[in-house]
């Protein structure tokens, strides 16, 4: 080979390499930046309200209204069980501020009663109503409260080290429909490259990414933001943003764009009537839904979405429509890994410890009443070791608290009827009875010194006679103690060709006399 034909090989040969360097650099890019992005956070959790419409004197529609500052109070009491980090709350917090803003001041008085810090991101209803509400007249105090100190009602803030949160204002007044401004985008992108070595979470009151049906055309997209692509754009460009937060639609619903999750979460005074809580590591995002601890309210919530007009533009059956509210186990409970590209997992279910101990005496219940209509069938019993063991524990605890005691009655009621009976049968019957069962058991000699050890006690019918309760009465007694607990069972008599009665007071002195007399 030449020598300008070898020199021509290298060259072509680094070239190459140096391409694939750079391909594999590319590659790797993000996952450094990823690296990078997420190091120097301790593991937090945090919890997310939105839609708690909080209000006083009026009528309920598809939202709860009468009821939204019991369901504010039960949802600040779940918060408070968990020890969180922090709180967010994602607008529509009031339906609308009220006269002097009494409605936010009560929500203030509420949210005060939480053990852990909290921001909120304001809604369509935070600013409407009879009289329109200036966003930082009401809200920017309580920001500046927080140590936000700004003009305008969008702001970021570090709850705690490298953790980073920005709430975004998709609020207009009286309209559905949101909007992000174009000086609102770009303090959006600047702040997110200020921040892009802190984990960051958008929260906004409009879902950015809609979920179904909302992504589609009308009536759907009068609730989306126009400038949602913009904003996620944005977004996108920066690896450490892993989670955007909304509410609005009332949509239970997870979905994932590039790296980024994107959450819309129920509402808590419309069905189901449900908060958010959020665990995160470097690893994984776990999302929890929990519900107010009230069936009944949330029943009746769920009847009020019949008398919304926005599900029948979904389907016919309202019944579509709130199972996409309602979201199911999949996007209630889920495991968010933060490599991009990775599809959600199945969480196992924190549940509430109410639902599991109502959950537990329903089946102890069930168990009960099934042992009760199987009579005692073994192959019922079987069927299910845990039904059983929780049955027997019930019974356990019946029989400890008395609750088996009016059934042991009955069974000794029905003994002593016998008995009556038995004392009211002729003395003759007892007579002949005991003595027959003299002259088997007598020796021949009864005159000698050792009669007396071979005869046998005079009790011994009276035993046999305790044993051997009449036909009848012992069909009475089973069918009675059929239906007590069957784990005590008593030993069972001797079957006897001739019934005994039991022992006479007449008798007995009559016995007493022939033996003088035989003496």
């Amino acid at each position: 080979m030449k020598e300008t034909d070898i020199s021509k090989y290298f060259e072509r040969t680094v070239s190459r390499r140096h391409l694939l360097l750079g391909l594999t650099s590319l590659a790797v890019l993000p996952f450094g930046q990823e690296a990078k992005a997420f190091s120097g956070f301790d593991p937090f959790s945090f919890g997310y309200v939105t839609g708690s419409y909080l209000i006083t004197g009026q009528p309920d529609s598809y939202k709860l209204l009468q009821e939204s500052q019991l369901f504010l109070q039960d949802a600040i009491k779940g918060l408070n069980a968990e020890k969180l980090d922090f709180v967010l709350f994602g607008g529509d917090n009031v339906e609308a501020p009220g006269n002097d803003d009494a409605n936010w001041q009560l929500f203030l008085d509420i949210a005060q009663s939480l053990n852990c810090p909290w921001n909120f991101v304001i809604g369509e209803q935070d600013i409407s109503g009879p009289q329109m509400a200036d966003p930082m007249k009401t809200y920017g105090r309580d920001w500046k409260g927080k140590g936000i100190d700004r003009n305008v009602p969008y702001w970021s803030y570090d709850p705690m080290p490298g953790i980073h949160v920005v709430g975004l204002d998709t609020a207009r007044r009286n309209s559905n429909t949101g909007y992000l401004g174009k000086e609102q985008l770009n303090w959006l992108k600047d702040d997110l490259k200020t921040n892009r070595h802190k984990f960051t979470i958008v929260a906004s009151h409009h879902p950015l990414l809609p979920p179904a049906p909302f992504d589609g055309g009308s009536p759907w997209d009068d609730y989306d933001v126009p400038q949602g692509a913009s904003a996620r754009e944005i977004m996108g460009q920066y690896p450490s943003v892993r989670l955007a937060l909304s509410g609005h639609v009332h949509i239970n619903k997870i979905q994932q764009e590039r790296s980024i999750w994107y959450v819309s979460s129920p509402s808590l005074a419309v069905y189901p009537c449900a908060y958010r809580i959020f665990r995160v590591t470097t690893d994984y995002v776990s999302v929890e839904t929990y519900q107010i601890s009230f069936p009944a309210l949330i029943k009746k919530a769920r009847q009020k979405v019949e008398t919304w007009s926005l599900p029948y533009k979904y389907s016919a059956k309202v019944e579509a429509y709130t199972e996409l509210m309602d979201g199911g186990k999949a996007n209630q409970f889920a495991r968010l890994p933060m490599a991009a590209g990775k599809p959600m997992e199945p969480l196992s279910a924190k549940k509430r410890k109410e639902p599991e101990k109502t959950a537990k005496t329903h089946k102890v219940q069930k168990g009960e009443k099934s042992e009760k209509n199987t009579g005692h069938d073994e192959k019922q019993s079987t069927t299910s070791d845990d039904s059983s063991s929780t049955t027997a524990a019930a019974d356990e605890h019946k029989n400890m608290f008395g609750f088996g005691k009016k059934k042991k009655n009955k069974s000794e009621k029905v003994e002593s009827e016998k008995k009556k009976k038995e004392d009211a049968e002729p003395s003759k019957k007892s007579d002949e009875a005991e003595l027959k069962s003299k002259s088997e058991t007598q020796a021949p000699d009864s005159g000698s010194p050792g009669s007396e050890k071979t005869m046998p006690d005079k009790t011994e019918p009276d035993k046999a006679t305790d044993q051997a309760p009449d036909k009848t009465a012992k069909d009475q007694t089973e069918n009675v103690d059929s239906k007590t607990d069957t784990s005590v069972t008593e030993p069972k008599a001797k079957p006897i060709p001739e019934l005994l009665s039991a022992p006479d007071p007449k008798a007995k002195q009559q016995d007493k006399k022939h033996e003088r007399t035989d003496k």
